[in-house]
């Protein structure tokens, strides 16, 4: 059982590696390019002192903004899209299929039952399996920092 809990542990820390490297080889350089343009169109405002100018500049670059804007919005969803798609195969092909109880020595309301005189979990790979997601998802959902 305790093999089982290491598989997955380590199912799901490759799963989110997966998704890092996706990031850091595909996603990061361009989203680090859509800061820069931003950063850009933002020094571009804060140069110009006159108000009304500063709305027609505004006006003029609003379009680039937003498609900027919507982009890196694309490239995050993208990232969580694909941890989620990957963490639905792990669970559906993996995990249910791993189907044990983990035994405690005491009662736990909510958590546990007690079956045959021992205090088990129900579905314990499962839960495992959420836990561990929860421990590993900042290793995949990385964004770029902001210079």
């Amino acid at each position: 059982m305790e093999i089982y809990i290491f598989y997955i542990i380590l199912l799901s820390f490759f799963s989110n590696f997966v998704v890092y490297l996706f990031y850091k080889y595909y996603i990061s350089k361009k989203l680090n390019y859509i800061i820069i343009k931003l950063k850009e169109y933002d020094e571009r405002l804060g140069k110009i002192v006159s108000d009304k100018r500063k709305e027609k500049v505004q006006k003029k670059i609003q379009n680039e903004i937003k498609s900027y804007n919507s982009t890196m919005y694309f490239y995050s969803f993208m990232q969580t899209a694909l941890l989620i798609f990957i963490y639905f195969i792990d669970l559906s092909l993996v995990v249910f299929r791993m189907n044990f109880n983990l035994c405690l020595p005491y009662y736990i309301p909510l958590i546990s039952i007690q079956y045959n005189g021992k205090y088990i979990i129900p579905y314990s790979s499962f839960i495992i399996f959420i836990l561990s997601f929860v421990l590993f998802t900042p290793i995949s959902l990385r964004r770029p920092k902001i210079i």
